[in-house]
């Protein structure tokens, strides 16, 4: 299709400028036309109408400034929305990031709990390896101590049957023996290798062989495997409470206060023992023949046990002085007076006898604590040296 020409443009300006005129003229007929047919009556509502006018005119006006106000507001709140949603977003980084530094120590704590889990779990299956070992070991060694038994009794037999034949001897060089000297040493010399052959298959190992073992077992039994009864501590802590007792009833009129440093002493030397049992027990607990500990932590904890029993013995000494104010206070009550009557003769031996058993219960305590300490001080030297040949070895080495 062809663009117009000029002509044509020039023509419809024409025709749209005329057509303008027209409406405007029919506008203006139709409007004069309409004010000719108006009443009059309507002419005075002019005034109104255009006081009406007025009114929209300024409301009008009042609404535009309204709506350029909430234009303008528009824009700010968008403005500030946008800021909002720019902070928001910044934080939503910062956020996202955070969690993903948590979902990782999540997921590193949730590997070392894996790896606590086996942990455990090997040092279940250790604990049962141990308590199986430990099991062998008992059954160990009461066999050697069976064994140890049995060849001391051999050996008893052995030096009676020697006496016995050198008692026949004798009795020939007295000249009551009615065989002759030659018989006699053939029968010796037959006798010695009888009981030779009887030996003949036990294989003993020489201390050479143990020389570089690394673990032994104890002929006796550790200290720290004996609890208070066994030491027969416990039993004169309870003859002592019987004791004071008994004096409680004795000297109901005994206004002194010695009775009641008795109490207390005695109450020392119970919790000193079950400070000293409660140290026998973990010094058990860890035993320090076990092949899986390291030496150096074996070590480490034998030491911490030295020092514990260390404290203990001075605190020993330290219970031991307080009992000997003990007894000069109980030398100065009830000796210097009269014991004429039956009741203070009946308390000076109640008295006599408590003292006497808190001597033993101090000296058998100090006796457990020196050999505890003798003990680890001799384990201690034995895993810091070679020298094996100055302490008990014994042939029944620790089987790893």
């Amino acid at each position: 299709m062809a663009p117009p020409s000029e002509g044509e443009e020039n023509e419809q300006q024409t025709q749209r400028q005329e057509i303008r005129k027209l409406l405007s003229s029919y506008l203006g007929v139709s409007f004069s036309v309409v004010l000719a047919f108006i009443p009059n009556y309507a002419l005075s509502l002019l005034p109104k109408l255009q006081t009406q006018m007025r009114e929209l005119t300024a409301r009008l006006l009042t609404a535009e400034e309204l709506l350029r106000q909430m234009k303008s507001r528009r824009k700010e709140d968008s403005k500030a929305n946008a800021r909002v949603v720019e902070i928001f977003a910044s934080h939503r980084n910062a956020w996202q990031a955070e969690e993903k530094q948590l979902l990782q120590q999540i997921e590193d704590q949730r590997a070392k709990i894996e790896e606590l889990e086996r942990e455990t779990h090997e040092s279940k299956r250790r604990i049962e390896e141990l308590k199986d070992m430990i099991g062998f070991i008992s059954t160990t060694r009461a066999a050697a101590e069976e064994e140890e038994m049995e060849e001391e009794s051999g050996a008893e037999n052995t030096r009676e049957d020697h006496v016995n034949f050198t008692g026949v001897v004798n009795v020939g060089h007295d000249g009551n023996f009615p065989f002759t000297s030659d018989f006699v040493a053939s029968a010796s010399s037959k006798f010695w290798a009888e009981r030779t052959t009887l030996w003949q298959d036990v294989q003993y190992e020489s201390l050479e062989s143990l020389y570089h073992m690394k673990h032994f077992v104890a002929r006796r039994e550790s200290p720290w495997k004996v609890d208070g009864e066994s030491t027969g501590v416990s039993s004169k802590l309870k003859l002592l409470e019987q004791e004071l007792l008994n004096l409680e009833k004795i000297g109901k009129s005994d206004l002194s206060r010695v009775p009641s440093l008795m109490r207390k002493q005695a109450k020392r030397y119970q919790a000193f023992t079950a400070k000293i049992d409660d140290l026998c027990r973990r010094m058990q607990a860890s035993d320090p023949s076990e092949p899986t500990v390291s030496p150096e932590f074996r070590t480490q904890r034998q030491t911490e046990f030295l020092l514990e029993a260390f404290r203990l013995q001075q605190r020993a000494s330290e219970t031991g002085q307080k009992l000997m104010a003990l007894q000069t206070e109980v030398g100065k009550s009830y000796y210097r007076d009269d014991l004429g009557s039956p009741a203070k003769l009946a308390t000076k031996r109640s008295m006599d006898s408590i003292r006497n058993n808190l001597q033993e219960i101090q000296r058998n305590l100090e006796i457990w604590l020196a050999r505890i300490i003798g003990d680890l001080e001799g384990i201690l030297a034995r895993d810091g040296s070679s020298r094996v040949r100055e302490y008990c070895v014994s042939r029944y080495p620790f089987v790893q």
